[in-house]
Order: structure tokens, then C-alpha cells, then sequence
């Protein structure tokens, strides 16, 4: 039978000590990987740190009541306290006790609110006296919290996709399979009437059947409808560029205007539609906003055919429903980490002993996974960089592109976050802490040579790869292939496959029809201006040789 460790009260200044950031003006701080927090987080880097890890930051004063956990050196600035001396508890089980103050409460300023730490140094707290009890409550909170983040990430992604999906389908610059022909761009007046809302004041009713809708959604209910026809709604006055849709009878107050169809135009799709216009350009107002409903009607757009209209409109309300899907999910997780903090932070839930103990080596695929992402990523690209870095091609920025494309295609989650600017796919602040990682390791110091940074073997080169074996035997055949292939190419080559790759990947996941000129529009479209700068025909034979060489979505793990 397991023992329970008892739980202690004492004073939190006994269990962490709070201490006020340092200043770094703006014009004192050099480029480089160390974080610079502030009371809203990393905003952003220096080249020295101040304060080593791991540590907890929230906000002195400004804003406050944000906790962040720091897993790497970092530089506090002086609108923030700190804890680094946790007095022997475990710091993640801290960061997580912390979250139960409400840190408004211990303002020490009248004015602009500030937090008072003499103040919380005295409030008492309950925590377990065995640090496995802490370390097993904060593994258990950090897997929910992570869930969380990985849920964040994929919405912020999923809105994108739609986001480049309206742009494209609503437009005509990319079309659904089945669809063809030129649009025809008609005044708005051609395809729907904009009608005025009216005073609910005498239909509105505690119990009724039909919402009565204002700009900001719905304010209550009707005794009858106003409309009972799809209709894509748009305010009059106040909030002019929030469209709404309703497909069931409805009531609008006078501040908003609604849509009359005509000639079986869809509403749904002229909802979508509606986003993509600037709708401030067309205020009529100098003070509160406005708009006119016969300015509204002779704005002139290309317009497809009911029946595309209807497909498009279908497509972009399922990535809505999936967004929606994931959004509720996260709810869900962030009610479950709530609860789960009440009943662990607090005593009522005990973690048994076993629950505690260290994990085997023998490690399954899931707990694998749990390591430090910032090692493992170190790890992956380690492998890449001992096989590559004699190539006189292999910089800074190949290897970026290896990295991405090995991790798209293994189908590996190393916790990158690609962004599509000039040198895009790239991810500027993981390959820093690549960098930092791989030097600390004593493994690789990457040094610029004026035109490039070279990648210089260092006393314990090799020594990432038990672990590259540890953490990615099953996807070593699809890594060989990546490495093998790109190892001459140049850099240009590198990118212009990896930027292919990831617009094809996006596309895929939009359920678009994928063609090479849809894939080329992607890029010189809808990613940076410099991707112009490369010929046509290089990203049409770079496409040719992916196919032959099967680098594309669907040949890796994760299309």
C-alpha cells in the first residue's frame, strides 16, 4: 500500500521569494537568443542573461495576474517580479501554485496597478513536503497545459487556412473541381436588396420564438420575425465591418441593416464575401461609423453562378464547424485543467506514490515524447548538421529547410512554428535555440563567416545520437531519404521545395484542388514579395522533381 506524504502550511515567502526585474532600455539590448519578459511575456531577445533557469515571471505592475514559466535563461525586465530561488520546491509545481493568487488583490499602487510582494510573501499556502508529490502534481497539470498550447496552435492554424481559403475561393483565384468559366462582377444591388432593421420595441418579448439582432449579435427575443429568408446581415451605424449570418426567422434593430436575395444568389456565400471587404472606406459618417444602403448596393464584386457559390459556401462552413469543433474542445480542456487545479493545488486529489516514481528507461512511444522539446528538436537537427555541415552548400538557412522538410515528412512534432516571410518556411527562434542548445551540448557551434553561418564540430560531437536513436528509429528511413536527396542542392533549391511543399501542404488541408498552377499562385500570391524574385520555370521544374522524388504531402507521414 502506497504512503502519502503529509502537506505543509506555511508563508509563501518561505516557499519561493519574489524579486523585482532589471532594466534593459531599448537601446542597450543586442541581437541574440536570450529572452526578454515583460508583465505580458517575451516581446523580446538580447544576446546576455540575466537570471538563470528555470524561473516563473509575472507582472509587477501594468499589467498583472500573467504567470510564464521560463525553461531557458532569461532577462526579467523591471515591470515584472521574478522567482529563480524556489527553496528547494519544484519550480514547475510552483509556477502552477501560483496561478491560485489572484494577484489584483495585492496591489500596492493607486493609481496604476501594481503588486505588492511583501504582501504575498505573507499569505499562507499548502503544498506536499515530498517534491515527488510536487513534481508528480506539476507533470500532470504541465500535460493538460501542453494539450492546451498544442490546441492553440492548431487552431491559429486551422483560421489561417480558412483565412487563405476566402481569399482564393471567394475571389475566383482558385476553384472548386466541377466549376469553370470567367465571373461575372455585378453590382451588389443586381444580387440582393439591403433593408432597413426596425424598433423591437413592440414585439420584443421575454419567451419569444425569434432572436431580435443587433451589431453585436443577438439582444433578445421577438414575438414575431421580420425576415424568415437566409439573409447576410451588416451593420448601419456603430459596427460596420462584423458581417452576420442567419438561415431562420429573425428580428434586427434599426442600427443593422439585412439582405433580400435575389435571383437565388446564396446568402451564405455573400456572408463569407462580406469579410473580405474594407467596409470603413465606405463610411459615410465622421463621427460614429455609418453606411448607406445604396452605397452598400453599388459595390461591385465577381460573382460565380448560384450553384458555386453554394460549393464554396459549403467548404468554408466546414473549416468554420472544424474550428468550431476544436474550439469547444479547448474549452472543455481548459475547464478540465481548472478542476484538476482545484483538487490537485489544494490536497483534495493525492497522487499515489507510484504515480511519483521516476519513469524506466525503457521508454514507450508517449512518454518519449515528454522529453524537452528544445532537446529533442537540438537532437533532430544535430543529426542533420553531423551529416551535412562539410558541405561547402550547408548554412544557416539549408539547414533550416532540411529541418522542415524532415519534419514534415517524417511526420514528427518537434514544436516548430514556420512563418511565411522572405525565407520562409522559418523559424527564426527555434533555430536559436538550436544553436544554443547544440553549443551547450558541446556538440556544434554555429559561426558566421560574414556571408553565412557554418556549423564547427565541437569536443563531443556524435554525442546526440543515442538520443536520435531514442527518439526517431521509426521514421530513420524517411530522414535518410530527405538528407540524401537535398545534400548538394543549394540553398535557393532548398528553399524554393521546402516553400512548395508547405503551400501544397496547405492547400491540401483547405480541400482545394491541387494543381501546379494552384500551387504556384500560393506562393507568388500569398507569401512574401521576394518569393518573385525566382523564375516561373524554376517552381515549375522544382515541382517535377518532388513528384519523381516523391517529396510531397502525400508521400510523408502527415499529409
Amino acid at each position: 500500500m502506497a504512503v502519502e506524504h503529509a502537506w505543509r502550511t506555511d508563508v509563501l515567502g518561505n516557499v519561493v521569494t519574489l524579486q523585482r526585474g532589471f532594466d534593459l532600455p531599448t537601446g542597450a539590448r543586442r541581437a541574440g537568443g536570450v529572452p526578454v519578459v515583460t508583465s505580458a511575456g517575451i516581446t523580446d531577445f538580447h544576446d546576455t542573461p540575466k537570471v538563470a533557469a528555470p524561473g516563473v515571471v509575472t507582472g509587477r505592475y501594468g499589467t498583472i495576474g500573467e504567470l510564464f514559466f521560463l525553461s531557458e535563461s532569461f532577462w526579467p525586465l523591471n515591470t515584472t517580479l521574478y522567482v529563480r530561488d524556489f527553496h528547494g520546491n519544484e519550480p514547475r509545481f510552483v509556477y502552477y501554485l501560483l496561478q491560485r493568487f489572484d494577484f489584483k488583490t495585492f496591489s500596492g499602487k493607486s493609481g496604476v496597478p501594481g503588486v505588492n510582494r511583501n504582501e504575498l510573501h505573507r499569505e499562507l499556502v499548502s503544498l506536499p513536503a515530498d517534491t515527488k508529490e510536487q513534481r508528480a502534481i506539476a507533470t500532470a497539470l504541465n500535460d493538460v497545459d501542453a494539450l492546451l498550447g498544442a490546441l492553440d496552435r492548431l487552431i491559429a492554424k486551422k483560421r489561417d487556412l480558412k483565412q487563405a481559403a476566402m481569399q482564393q475561393l471567394l475571389t475566383g483565384q482558385t476553384r472548386l473541381p466541377g466549376f469553370s468559366g470567367e465571373w461575372e462582377v455585378k453590382r451588389l444591388g443586381d444580387v440582393l436588396t439591403i433593408c432597413h432593421g426596425k424598433s423591437q420595441r413592440e414585439v420584443v418579448v421575454a419567451d419569444g420564438t425569434y432572436p431580435i439582432l443587433a451589431t453585436g449579435g443577438q439582444i433578445g427575443t421577438a414575438s414575431r420575425p421580420l425576415y424568415d429568408k437566409p439573409s447576410v446581415l451588416i451593420g448601419r451605424k456603430g459596427t460596420i465591418d462584423q458581417p452576420q449570418y442567419m438561415d431562420t426567422p429573425f428580428w434586427t434593430v434599426d442600427t443593422l441593416f439585412y439582405s433580400a436575395m435575389k435571383n437565388s444568389n446564396k446568402a451564405k456565400f455573400f456572408y463569407y464575401r462580406f469579410f473580405l471587404i474594407n467596409w470603413m472606406q465606405f463610411n459615410e459618417a465622421s463621427g460614429v461609423p455609418s453606411l448607406n444602403a445604396r452605397t452598400i448596393e453599388t459595390i461591385e464584386l465577381a460573382c460565380p453562378e448560384p450553384p458555386e457559390q453554394t460549393a464554396i459556401a459549403a467548404v468554408l462552413s466546414d473549416m468554420d464547424a472544424e474550428i468550431a469543433a476544436l474550439e469547444a474542445r479547448r474549452a472543455k480542456t481548459r475547464d478540465l485543467m481548472q478542476a484538476m487545479m482545484q483538487e490537485l493545488l489544494t490536497g483534495r486529489t493525492r497522487l499515489v506514490e507510484s504515480n511519483v516514481i521516476a519513469l524506466p528507461e525503457q521508454e514507450t512511444t508517449s512518454t518519449k515524447r515528454k522529453a524537452n522539446v528544445h532537446f529533442v528538436r537540438s537532437v533532430f537537427a544535430a543529426e542533420i548538421i553531423d551529416r551535412l555541415h562539410a558541405e561547402p552548400t550547408f548554412g544557416h538557412v539549408k539547414c533550416q529547410k532540411l529541418i522542415y522538410l524532415a519534419e514534415r515528412m517524417c511526420g514528427v512534432d518537434i514544436d516548430s512554428h514556420y512563418h511565411r516571410d522572405a525565407a520562409g518556411p522559418y523559424d527564426n527562434r527555434a533555430l536559436r535555440s538550436i544553436d544554443r542548445q547544440l553549443r551547450a551540448q558541446k556538440w556544434f557551434d554555429a559561426q558566421s563567416t560574414g556571408e553565412r553561418y557554418r556549423y564547427v564540430p565541437m569536443e563531443k560531437r556524435g554525442g546526440h545520437k543515442a538520443y536520435f536513436d531514442r527518439y526517431f528509429a521509426d521514421v530513420g528511413a524517411i530522414f535518410d531519404k530527405v538528407v540524401d536527396a537535398l545534400r548538394r542542392l543549394d540553398t535557393e533549391r532548398c528553399e524554393i521545395i521546402a516553400t512548395l511543399f508547405e503551400a501544397w501542404h496547405d492547400l491540401l488541408a483547405r480541400k482545394v484542388t491541387v494543381t501546379d498552377d494552384a500551387i504556384l499562385r500560393e506562393v507568388l500570391d500569398h507569401w512574401h514579395e521576394s518569393k518573385k524574385r525566382i523564375d516561373e520555370d524554376r517552381w515549375r521544374r522544382a515541382l517535377g522533381w518532388m513528384r519523381e522524388k516523391g517529396f510531397t504531402p502525400q508521400d510523408g507521414k502527415r499529409p
